[in-house]
């Protein structure tokens, strides 16, 4: 389904599959994607990166490829820009800085009821170094 190299667009039946897929599916694709791409996507808007509360955090969206923003719905109701990330500067200043401010991470998030797996910045770094290894 997903390629298995780095592809700079991605057809559209692959992003529909991949919003077909369960929230641990899609989190293991974003580890895997992410490790061989070398780099992560977030979204911003007018006022910097979007970001969202749950349950009290405060969340950043991320995803493995650019198109895939599109499977989001906020992203599809929403002037929204897509802005690469190289994953070591993802995992060496980004992730510290988020735990830091406590700040959780949604791994391609789809809909407010299937939101993706949230979860800790640190464990996304450690998610992110088990899959590098």
């Amino acid at each position: 389904m997903f390629p298995d190299t780095v592809s700079e667009t991605l057809p559209e039946i692959v992003q529909s599959q991949a919003a077909s897929l369960s929230p641990e599916e899609r989190t293991a694709l974003f580890l895997q994607y992410s490790t061989k791409a070398q780099s992560v996507w977030l979204v911003k808007g007018e006022e910097g990166f979007v970001m969202f509360e749950n349950d009290g955090a405060v969340v950043l969206p991320v995803w493995p490829h650019k198109d895939l923003i599109n499977t989001w719905e906020v992203a599809a109701h929403t002037t929204l820009t897509a802005e690469k990330v190289a994953l070591d500067t993802f995992m060496e200043t980004w992730l510290p800085g988020m735990a830091a401010n406590n700040t959780h991470v949604c791994v391609f998030p789809l809909t407010s009821d299937d939101a993706g797996i949230i979860m800790t910045a640190s464990e996304l770094a450690d998610s992110l170094q088990e899959e590098t290894k």
